[in-house]
C-alpha cells in the first residue's frame, strides 16, 4: 500500500512539473524543466560478510547507471544499483566485484569501502548499432560506407541555427559550405565531391525518419536521436535515384526504453559578431585612387557625385590629422569641414567612413530554448519536444533583420500485443526570415554598394539631420520583408510480428509545405548624394555663408565660402524599383509509403542470413502564384489596394512521383565473412514513357580479420580489424525533364494584329536526341575498419570511386541552317576519386579523467572522362579537373631598373609587336616602354587602351619560350602561356575534435578547415583598383601597392581596371590567385555539472551550465583581405548564380558567437 502510494505520489510529481515546464516555456521562452526517476534497488544477498563497500557505477560522462548489476565474483551474492547508480553490499575481505550493464564493458574491481566505478561504452565488442536504409545494423557487420555521428559530442551545447553548421568537418566526405552569415540560410551539402554531372545537381537525399525535408533549417538539434551518412552505392541504392550522391539520415528520438518519465530542458543566449574585420582602406585608399588617376592622365576620379583630386587628397590629409579618430558615425555631415565644392562645381569628399559603422551590428543576440518530454509507461512509448529560436542579424539600420523557429514534435509507439505494434508522431516547423527590402535586386543589394563606393562616399546624416543617401539610409528605411515557411507532417506506422524472426513494417507521412513571401517596398527621400551640391539658403533666400569648420558666419568673415547642400528630395520614381508591393505563397504536398517486410534466417551456429523486401512511394505536388503591383500610395504601409500602378500576376505548378521495389540480403558466416546485396527497380516521373523504369544493383563484403586463428597474435592490442569493398549503380533523375521532351518557346511581339493587339509567337522547337536516358552513377569503394587498445583507439579509412556514365553533354555541332541548338545526349562521363580517414581516441583513467580525440580528413577531385571533340581550356575536354583555374605564372613585378630612360628622367618608348621591337607604323604594333634587357619579352599581346607596361605593373612569365605572351590557340594542346594555376574544389577536408571531463567539468574544442582551394576572385575587395572611379579598396590592398617609395610591395602599381578583372595588371595569374585555405576554430565549449549531492535535493538527474565560443578564431592567408574562406562568388539564398554580380565577399558576413547555456534534467 505504502509502495503504491509512494510511486503514485511520484507520477504525480511528474505530470505536475510537465505541466508547469510547458506553461513557462510557452508562456515566456524561459524554461526551467524537471526530470525524476525512481528506481528500486531489488538486490539480491546471500550472507552478510565481513565487509561493507558503497559502490556508486557511473557512465563516461559521469551518469549514474540505474540498474547495473553488481555481483561479488565467484559468488551468487549482489545486485543492481538504485535510482542514484548505487549500491551498498557486504562482501568478503578482498573480493572481486563484476559490474555490468547492457551496452557497457563489464569491469572488475576489487572490493573497497567506497567504489566509484566507471563504465565505458561497449566499443570493444562492437555492439553499437547504425541506423542504414530502412533499417540498421551493427556497426561491426557493416560492409558499406556509412558514417554515424556522434550526436552528443557533435551538436549538445553549441549556439547553431542548424544541423548543418554543426555537422561541418565532422565526417570525412560530408562537405559543408556556410558561404554567408545570412540568417535562415541553409549551408551547401556534398558527399564525395562538388559535382555530380554537368547539367544534374549533387545534393545528397536528406531524410528526416525516411521522409524527404525541403530544408534542414527546419530541424531542431535537440531532437535528434541519430544521424547516419550512407556515402556510396551500396549503402544508399536502397534509396534509389534520389540517392545517387548520398544520403543524410536523421533519426528523430522515441522515448524511453525503461518505464519512467524524463524531462529535460535546454537554453542558450549567445550574440553574435563578424567572424573577420572588414578593415576597408580610408585616406589611402584615396591615396590609391588618385595614383592611378595620375597615371591615366586625368586630373580628377569619382564615382557617381563625389569626387577627388590632388588639392582635394590634401585637404583629405589635413583633415584627417584634424579629425581623424574623433568624428563617428553619430556626428553629421557638414559642408566646409567635410565636403566642398570645387570651382568646377565638383563634390569634393574629405571626411572618410568606414561602413562598418553604419551597417554592422556587433553583437547581436540570438536566443534559444528547447524542452523535451519522453517516456515510457507499461508498453507505450513517447517523446514530445518543443523548440524556439530566435537569431538577429547584423544589418545594424534595419528595422528587423532576424529569423525564428518553432519546432514542435510528437512521437508514440504502442505494443498492442506480442504481434501488433502501431505507432503516429507529427512535426511541426514554422521559420520566419524577416530582412530590410531595399531593393528587388539581387544582383546589387546594399551589401553590393557598401563595398562599391570610396571611403569619402558619405553615410549617415547632414547638418540638418537629414539622411544622406547611402545603403545605409536605404536600409534604414526599407520596409520589412519576410519569408515564411511552415511546414507539418502526420505520419501513421504499424510492424506486424509473423514470429520472432519475421516482421512487417508499414508507415504512411503526409508532409504539408507552405511559403509566403511578401516584400513590401516604399520609395526612398534623402538628401541626394547622388547629385552635385546645390548653393545653400536661408528662409528668405539669403546665401548662407560657412567657414571651414563648417560653422555659419557673415559673407565678409575671414574664410568665409558660399555654403553648399545636397538637395534633400524624394528620387524613386514613381514605379521603380521599389516602389511596389509583392507577395508570393506557395503550398506543396507530400505523400510517403513505406512498406518493407524483414526476415532473419539463422541457418545454424554459423550461417546468418537477414532478408528485406520493400517498395517506396513518393508523389510531391506543388504550386504557386504571385501578384506585383507597383506605385504606391502608402509608402509607410504598403498595401496592393492602397497601390494604382501596373499589376503583374503568375503562377506554377508541378508534380513528380518516385517509386521503387526493393530488395537486400544480408549474410554472414561465423561473423567473419560478411556479404550484401541490394537491389532497386526504380521509376520516375520526370522521365518520358518507356524510360521510367530501371534496375539499379549494388553489393558489398567485408572479412573481419581479427576473428581468424592467425590474427591471434595481435590481440589484445588489435580488437577488432575488418576490410569491406562495396560496388553499385544508381540512376540519376536530377537533370531538368526538358532534356527529354521538345518544347516550344512563347513570346509576345510589338506587333498588332487585326484587333489591335499585340501578336504573340512559337519560338523553334528544342531539338531532342532520340537515344538520350538516364545518366548512371557507379561507385567502388574499398576501406578497413580496426580498433586498437581495448577499443579505445579506432582507424578508419575509405577509398572510392565514382562514375557518372552516360553524362548528357551537348552534341556535335550542327549547320545553322538546322535552326536550333544540337540536341544534348548521353555521349560523356566524368570520375570522381577520393579518399578519407577518420581516427578517434576515447579514454577513461581509473581516477575519473576521461578524454576523447576526434581527426577527420578526406580529399576528392573530378576529371572529365568522355566528352565531345573539343579542347578548349573554356570549355570541358577530356581530362579537364572540376574546377580547375587556367591563367598566366606571374614572374614578379617590373623594377625602374627594368626599363630605358632618357636624360630628362623620361621613359623611353619604342613599338613591339609579338614581344619584339618593331619599327614605327609596323601593323598591329603597340607603343611601349622600352626595356634595358635586349633579349627581354615585350607584353604587347596582353597590353590595350591608353595602359603601358612600366616600372611596378606585372611581369608575366613566357612559358613556352617562343619570345611572345599569348594564349596560343587556347586549347589544351597549345594554351600559349597558360597553364592551370589553382582549383576552385575544396580539397583535404578535416575536422578535428579534443575532449575532456573530470569531476563535472568537461572541455571540449572542435576544429575544422581547408587544406586546399583557390579562386580568381572578381570585384572590388579581390581586385585592387577593380573601379578606381567607385574608390572602394580593402586596407590590406590600399597598404601594400607598389610606389617608388615601396618596391617590394605585393600589389602591383595603381591603374582603374575599369569593372575587370581579367585585364591589365589583373589578368588571371598565379601572384594574385586568393588562397582559400583555411583553419578555423569551430567551437570551444566549457561546461560544469553540479555535483549529484545538490541536485537530487530538487530530485534533478544534471544540471549543467557551459560557456561556448563558435567560429571564434579563423586564420587564413587571404593577407587581411575581408573575404571569408568560405565565400563562394554570387552565391546567396536569395540568388545562387548572381548574387550582387559575382563579386567575391561582397555578401552578408559570417559570424562568429559567445554563448552561454543550461542543460537541466529531471
Amino acid at each position: 500500500m505504502n509502495e503504491d502510494r509512494k510511486k503514485r505520489g511520484i507520477a504525480n510529481h511528474k505530470i505536475l512539473m510537465t505541466v508547469a515546464i510547458c506553461a513557462l516555456f510557452l508562456g515566456s521562452g524561459n524554461t526551467f524543466a524537471a526530470r525524476s526517476a525512481s528506481h528500486e534497488n531489488h538486490g539480491i544477498t546471500e550472507q552478510m560478510q565481513s565487509v561493507a563497500v558503497n559502490v556508486l557505477v557511473v557512465d563516461a560522462q559521469g551518469e549514474p547507471i540505474i540498474g547495473a548489476n553488481v555481483i561479488e565474483k565467484g559468488t551468487t551474492n549482489g545486485g543492481i544499483t538504485d535510482i542514484n547508480g548505487k549500491i551498498k553490499m557486504n562482501v568478503k575481505a578482498g573480493a572481486i566485484l563484476q559490474i555490468s550493464f547492457v551496452g557497457y564493458t563489464t569491469q572488475e574491481v576489487k572490493a573497497s569501502p567506497n567504489l566509484r566505478v566507471v563504465l565505458k561504452d561497449d566499443t570493444e565488442l562492437l555492439d553499437e548499432v547504425v541506423v542504414v536504409g530502412y533499417g540498421s545494423q551493427k556497426k561491426e557487420n557493416l560492409t558499406g560506407a556509412v558514417s554515424s555521428v556522434n550526436v552528443n559530442q557533435t551538436l549538445e551545447g553549441r549556439p547553431i541555427a542548424d544541423i548543418g553548421r554543426g555537422l561541418q568537418g565532422t565526417t570525412p566526405g560530408l562537405s559543408i559550405q556556410v558561404p554567408s552569415g545570412e540568417v535562415g540560410s541553409d549551408p551547401i551539402i556534398k558527399i564525395r565531391g562538388q559535382v555530380g554531372s554537368i547539367e544534374g545537381e549533387a545534393t545528397p537525399l536528406i531524410l528526416l525518419d525516411n521522409v524527404e525535408i525541403p530544408s534542414i533549417q527546419m530541424v531542431n538539434p535537440d531532437d535528434i536521436e541519430s544521424i547516419s551518412v550512407l556515402k556510396d552505392a551500396a549503402s544508399a541504392s536502397i534509396y534509389g535515384a534520389k540517392a545517387a550522391f548520398g544520403v543524410v539520415l536523421i533519426t528523430t528520438k522515441k522515448g524511453a526504453k525503461t518505464d519512467k518519465v524524463n524531462v529535460s530542458y535546454q537554453g542558450n543566449l549567445s550574440f553574435q559578431n563578424m567572424a573577420k574585420e572588414m578593415k576597408m582602406g580610408q585616406l589611402n585608399a584615396l591615396e590609391y585612387s588618385v595614383e592611378a588617376m595620375k597615371r591615366s592622365g586625368k586630373t580628377v576620379t569619382g564615382g557617381i557625385s563625389f569626387y577627388m583630386t590632388e588639392s582635394g587628397l590634401e585637404r583629405a590629409r589635413e583633415w584627417q590629422n584634424k579629425y581623424g579618430g574623433k568624428l563617428g558615425p553619430d556626428d553629421p555631415y557638414v559642408y566646409g569641414r567635410d565636403w566642398y565644392v570645387d570651382a568646377n562645381g565638383r563634390n569634393i569628399g574629405l571626411r572618410t567612413f568606414d561602413p562598418y559603422d553604419y551597417m554592422v551590428r556587433e553583437w547581436a543576440p540570438t536566443h534559444s530554448h528547447n524542452v523535451s518530454i519522453n517516456g515510457k509507461s507499461g508498453k507505450t512509448t513517447y517523446n514530445i519536444g518543443l523548440g524556439y529560436l530566435h537569431q538577429n542579424g547584423m544589418m545594424k539600420p534595419a528595422k528587423k533583420d532576424d529569423f525564428t523557429r518553432y519546432n514542435a514534435s510528437v512521437r508514440l509507439s504502442t505494443e498492442i500485443n506480442k504481434y501488433l505494434t502501431v505507432r503516429a508522431g507529427s512535426i511541426f516547423s514554422s521559420r520566419d526570415k524577416r530582412y530590410p527590402y531595399a531593393t528587388s535586386s539581387t544582383t546589387a543589394d546594399p551589401w553590393l554598394y557598401l563595398y562599391r563606393w570610396g571611403p569619402n562616399m558619405p553615410l549617415g546624416v547632414n547638418e540638418d539631420g537629414n539622411d544622406l543617401r547611402s545603403p545605409w539610409s536605404e536600409t534604414k528605411q526599407a520596409n520589412t520583408a519576410s519569408q515564411v515557411d511552415n511546414y507539418l507532417n502526420i505520419s501513421l506506422g504499424t510492424t506486424v510480428n509473423v514470429t520472432k524472426d519475421w516482421k512487417f513494417d508499414f508507415d504512411y507521412t503526409y508532409a504539408s509545405e507552405t511559403g509566403v513571401i511578401k516584400r513590401p517596398g516604399t520609395r526612398y527621400s534623402a538628401a541626394n548624394a547622388w547629385m552635385a551640391g546645390t548653393l545653400k539658403t536661408d528662409a528668405a533666400g539669403n546665401q548662407i555663408y560657412v567657414n571651414d569648420l563648417g560653422q555659419q558666419v557673415a559673407a565678409t568673415a575671414e574664410g568665409a565660402m558660399p555654403a553648399y547642400e545636397l538637395p534633400y528630395q524624394e528620387y524613386t520614381a514613381h514605379g521603380a524599383n521599389p516602389d511596389h508591393i509583392y507577395r508570393k505563397s506557395s503550398g506543396a504536398r507530400r505523400h510517403t509509403f513505406n512498406a518493407t517486410t524483414d526476415y532473419n534466417w539463422q541457418l545454424n551456429d554459423d550461417n546468418n542470413f537477414k532478408f528485406l523486401l520493400g517498395m517506396n512511394l513518393v508523389t510531391y505536388d506543388y504550386e504557386d502564384n504571385c501578384s506585383q503591383i507597383t506605385d504606391l500610395t502608402d509608402i509607410t504601409n504598403p498595401q496592393f489596394d492602397l497601390a494604382v500602378g501596373t499589376q503583374t500576376a503568375s503562377g506554377n505548378q508541378k508534380w513528380e512521383g518516385q517509386m521503387g521495389y526493393f530488395g537486400r540480403i544480408n549474410y554472414n558466416y561465423k561473423e567473419k565473412y560478411l556479404l550484401e546485396a541490394n537491389l532497386r527497380y526504380d521509376g520516375t516521373s520526370k522521365f518520358p514513357s518507356g524510360m521510367k523504369w530501371r534496375w539499379f544493383p549494388s553489393f558489398s563484403a567485408g572479412w573481419r580479420l581479427s576473428e581468424e586463428a592467425f590474427m591471434e597474435w595481435a590481440k589484445p592490442t588489435l580488437n577488432s580489424f575488418k576490410i569491406r569493398g562495396s560496388w553499385g549503380i544508381i540512376g540519376d533523375q536530377t537533370v531538368d525533364n526538358g532534356l527529354y521532351v521538345s518544347s516550344l518557346g512563347t513570346g509576345q511581339v510589338s506587333w498588332l494584329g487585326a484587333d489591335g493587339q499585340k501578336l504573340f509567337y512559337r519560338g523553334t522547337p528544342t531539338a531532342v536526341a532520340t537515344s538520350i536516358t538516364w545518366q548512371d552513377i557507379a561507385t567502388l569503394d574499398l576501406g578497413f575498419d580496426a580498433r586498437f587498445f581495448h577499443g579505445d583507439f579506432g582507424v578508419t579509412f575509405d577509398w572510392y570511386q565514382r562514375d557518372t556514365r552516360n553524362m548528357i553533354v551537348p552534341g556535335a555541332g550542327v549547320a545553322y541552317t538546322f535552326g536550333a541548338a544540337a540536341p544534348k545526349g548521353n555521349y560523356g562521363s566524368l570520375r570522381t576519386r577520393g579518399w578519407e580517414v577518420s581516427l578517434d581516441y576515447n579514454h577513461r583513467f581509473n581516477n575519473g579523467l576521461g578524454i576523447n580525440a576526434m581527426f577527420t580528413l578526406s580529399d576528392a577531385q573530378t576529371e572529365i572522362t568522355e566528352y565531345s571533340d573539343t579542347r578548349l581550356i573554356s570549355d570541358y575536354y577530356v581530362g579537364k579537373k572540376y574546377g580547375e583555374i587556367w591563367g598566366y605564372r606571374t614572374e614578379r613585378l617590373y623594377q625602374k631598373d627594368d626599363f630605358v630612360y632618357d636624360n630628362n628622367g623620361e621613359l623611353v618608348t619604342v613599338w613591339a609587336l609579338n614581344g619584339k621591337e618593331v619599327a614605327a607604323g609596323t601593323a598591329g604594333a603597340k607603343e611601349m616602354n622600352k626595356l634595358k634587357d635586349p633579349n627581354g619579352v615585350y607584353q604587347d599581346f596582353l597590353q590595350s587602351g591608353d595602359f603601358k607596361f612600366g616600372p611596378g605593373d606585372v611581369k608575366y612569365a613566357d612559358l613556352n619560350g617562343d619570345g611572345k605572351l599569348g594564349n596560343g590557340a587556347g586549347t589544351v594542346d597549345d594554351p600559349g602561356d597558360k597553364e592551370v594555376i589553382g582549383n576552385e574544389t575544396p580539397r583535404f577536408e578535416y575536422g578535428i575534435r579534443l575532449g575532456a571531463d573530470y569531476k563535472g567539468f568537461d572541455l571540449s574544442v572542435f576544429m575544422q578547415g581547408v587544406g586546399k582551394r583557390q579562386i580568381w576572385g572578381n570585384g572590388f575587395l579581390a581586385i585592387p583598383g577593380y573601379n578606381t572611379a567607385d574608390g572602394a579598396l580593402p586596407d590590406a590592398i590600399a597598404s601594400d601597392y607598389w610606389t617608388e617609395d615601396n618596391p617590394g610591395a605585393f600589389y602591383a602599381r595603381p591603374w582603374n581596371q575599369a569593372g575587370s578583372n581579367d585585364a591589365y595588371n589583373y589578368y588571371k595569374q598565379s601572384r594574385y590567385l586568393l588562397n582559400m585555405s583555411y583553419f578555423r576554430i569551430k567551437n570551444i565549449t566549457l561546461g560544469y555539472s553540479l555535483p549529484e549531492n545538490i541536485i537530487k535535493k530538487v530530485r534533478m538527474q544534471k544540471a549543467r551550465i557551459y560557456l561556448a565560443l563558435e567560429n571564434f578564431f579563423t586564420f587564413d592567408k587571404l593577407n587581411g583581405l575581408p573575404i571569408d574562406p568560405e565565400a563562394i562568388s554570387g552565391y546567396s539564398m536569395f540568388d545562387t548564380e548572381n548574387y550582387n554580380s559575382g563579386r567575391t565577399g561582397v555578401g552578408t558576413p559570417t559570424f562568429k558567437s559567445v554563448s552561454v547555456g543550461v542543460q537541466l534534467n529531471f
